[in-house]
């Protein structure tokens, strides 16, 4: 099936207007963020392997615009690929470090994409995330979570009549879900299933000091944010 092309939108100039949808979509928490648990002493960081990091570069697409640092795509992939041992010493030294570097947080690049693969050892473990739970996930796309519920309907109407079960499907529709997102709540999580400390470092690192930009010509920066989630996805 094609596409339905439109005229492209117009982005809103009126700064009030701007300022008010952003109020709208990302709700300002005042709450600190929590410092993850010293974990044991002498815990082994692994490092970043030539695996991970190519495994990154590939999701980068080359025809994408620039990022804020004005990098383009194929160069960052040409550096990584002309001296991979550079890279893998930084992004190393930044998870054993637990620093996410603050110029690193105005665009999802390598070392975002790499964390992300390491949480999904941990997501995707017995005692991770729920097998129910569907979207962004590999394998589990919202589709699998729609054939779940037919299959599950027709379990429940395939009975003898007299014997059928009652079927019923609840759907809830929460606001801006990542935009809200408590930061606080995803590190706990993350403890619950048991994420090593390395990984709760760098990423409590990486919610800190986190601001959203607007265009130039709004001339207005938001305050420090306590929720939205960044996606690697």
């Amino acid at each position: 099936m094609s596409r339905l092309r439109g005229p492209r939108a117009t982005p809103p100039r009126e700064p009030s207007l701007v300022r008010r949808t952003v109020a709208a979509l990302f709700p300002t928490v005042t709450e600190a963020l929590i410092r993850p648990p010293a974990g044991p002493a002498g815990a082994v960081v692994p490092g970043v392997s030539l695996e991970e990091l190519r495994g990154a570069c590939a999701r980068i697409r080359d025809g994408a615009a620039p990022e804020p640092d004005g990098v383009p795509n194929r160069a960052l992939k040409l550096a990584v690929a002309l001296r991979p041992d550079a890279f893998l010493r930084v992004y190393s030294a930044c998870l054993s470090g637990g620093v996410f570097p603050s110029p690193w947080k105005r665009q999802r690049l390598i070392l975002e994409r790499i964390i992300c693969r390491c949480l999904e050892v941990y997501t995707e473990a017995p005692v991770g995330l729920s097998e129910h739970q569907h979207g962004l996930r590999r394998g589990r796309s919202t589709i699998d979570a729609i054939e779940s519920v037919t299959a599950a309907a027709c379990e429940a109407v395939g009975d003898a009549r007299g014997s059928r079960k009652y079927l019923a499907v609840v759907t809830l529709d929460v606001r801006s879900p990542f935009n809200s997102a408590r930061w606080n709540n995803i590190l706990a999580a993350l403890e619950r299933i048991r994420t090593p400390e390395y990984l709760l470092k760098i990423i409590y690192s990486y919610f800190q000091a986190r601001v959203l930009e607007l265009p130039a010509f709004h001339r207005a920066r938001s305050s420090a944010r306590s929720c939205m989630t960044p996606s690697c996805a």
